[in-house]
């Protein structure tokens, strides 16, 4: 099966931290291979936002948080004493799972797009992504990815960086919980909201007369303010009558409906 674009980006937006946690943490990891690692996993993360804007014309959070991340750790371990790029390099990962944790809560907190919003967008026709169903199933994803971020940092930080607690820990939240969650959750949420509801039979108007005369409560006068219509109904048959609604209006109302003159 030939994956897509927006497929191969996505896992290659992981290799830049990968790269940086493997090189800086291989053999004694010392200062110095975490200043060589947070290099190279810098320029991976900018020629990765690159080939986004080449060929997907955009970037995600995702790819923006990895590449703000790496550029403070390369600032962190170039300029800061020994001790305090040792301190980098032993909490990287605490640190990464709670940017990444900022990255998903805060955009949408100022009136941003949510943070899977940039990612859906790729896994989605573009004829949906202006629907209130979209947005709200992306705010509901996204708290949940803030949740699972923030839980892999407490997980990662009080483990004092242990594998289990820095790796197979988050992985299970990320595996057990988001992933699926991700997949699945759309789905039930435009059943859940789109299903159709019990119709009350007793709110049925009984005549065709009846139903007319309510028209007007369905006018909404903000969206109809400069409207300047006639609208008129001919009943045939028993009990029919002709009805019109002027557009003789107090402000935003409508005119009753009664009776129009025979022509």
């Amino acid at each position: 099966m030939k994956l897509k674009p927006s497929t191969i980006l996505f896992i290659t937006s992981f290799i830049p931290v990968i790269a940086f946690k493997v090189l800086a943490r291989v053999g004694e990891g010392t200062v110095a291979q975490a200043r060589v690692a947070t290099v190279l996993g810098l320029v991976l993360a900018a020629m990765q936002c690159a080939l986004s804007k080449r060929f997907l014309k955009s970037t995600t959070y995702l790819e923006k948080a990895f590449l703000g991340f790496l550029g403070v750790g390369t600032a962190w371990v170039h300029l800061a004493p020994v001790g305090a790029s040792s301190l980098f390099v032993d909490h990287s990962t605490a640190l990464l799972y709670f940017v990444l944790f900022l990255t998903a809560l805060v955009p949408q907190l100022f009136g941003y797009d949510p943070f899977t919003y940039a990612i859906a967008k790729r896994w989605y026709p573009e004829t949906v992504w202006n629907t209130p169903q979209f947005r709200t199933i992306n705010l509901h994803l996204t708290y949940v990815w803030s949740c699972i971020f923030f839980i892999s940092f407490l997980s990662s930080l009080f483990g004092h960086g242990r594998p289990f607690f820095s790796i197979i820990m988050p992985l299970i939240f990320i595996l057990g919980i988001g992933l699926p969650l991700a997949r699945m959750y759309p789905s039930y949420y435009l059943k859940r909201e789109l299903s159709p509801h019990p119709v009350d039979p007793f709110g049925f108007p009984e005549t065709a007369k009846e139903l007319i005369s309510r028209m007007p409560l369905g006018f909404d006068p903000v969206t109809g303010r400069d409207l300047e219509v006639e609208i008129q109904f001919d009943l045939s048959g028993e009990g029919g009558e002709r009805w019109y609604y002027p557009s003789r209006r107090d402000g935003v109302h409508f005119g009753r409906a009664r009776p129009s003159p025979q022509p």
